[in-house]
């Protein structure tokens, strides 16, 4: 069985395409990444569940109308009634899989610290993966979020980051969808151990 992160992208998910350059998963089975996340050793990044369309451009006129608080879930963009459904079910899955997970960390937009507590309940939020606007630009916030990415987990545990794609993509020129996650190795962006979509926790919950 290959897991469906693998085999498909959906646009509307993702606002922007797939980088042409990006690395083909190595691994696909269930039983493989479950197998492998299970021994631990890597970052798992996990980009915020599907949000509304029709709220894209709601930050920025929040912010020009000097009235964006992070504290404050009506100036930003947020879940979907699909995409808490989704986050729900997929958190549920997650938790039975019952990773050896070392830290968590969100982002402090409601729509990711949504979805994080969702996949955990004790969350540590990082000013660093917490973007501001929709592409951060700032060599200081993109080198704290490499830190992050490349920050190796104690020996049989992994880390796993909430956030964005803008930042996750400034920092390592990958892409990750709504509401799904990307495997790496620390500080190794040239590779992409496996992509999870959020149908696929349940899959790997599953495989021996």
């Amino acid at each position: 069985m290959i897991l469906s992160g693998c085999a498909s992208v959906n646009p509307d998910r993702n606002f922007a395409p797939p980088a042409a350059q990006e690395p083909t998963p190595e691994l696909s089975a269930p039983s493989d990444i479950a197998q492998a996340l299970r021994s631990g050793g890597y970052v798992i990044y996990m980009r915020h569940g599907q949000t509304r369309r029709s709220e894209l451009e709601l930050e920025a006129k929040s912010r020009e109308a000097g009235r964006f608080s992070l504290n404050d879930c009506s100036t930003q963009r947020n879940l979907s009634d699909e995409g808490i459904a989704e986050a729900r079910e997929a958190g549920a899955q997650f938790r039975r899989l019952k990773l050896p997970i070392a830290k968590y960390v969100s982002s402090r937009y409601c729509r990711v610290s949504q979805t994080a507590r969702m996949y955990a309940d004790d969350l540590a939020f990082s000013e660093a993966l917490t973007s501001d606007g929709p592409v951060v630009k700032q060599p200081e916030r993109i080198a704290a979020v490499r830190d992050l990415l490349s920050e190796k987990p104690p020996a049989g545990r992994n880390t796993m980051l909430f956030a964005h794609q803008g930042i996750f993509y400034e920092a390592t020129r990958l892409t990750v969808q709504e509401g799904w996650a990307v495997v790496l190795v620390p500080g190794d962006f040239s590779r992409i151990v496996a992509r999870i979509a959020p149908a696929d926790w349940g899959r790997l919950a599953g495989a021996p």
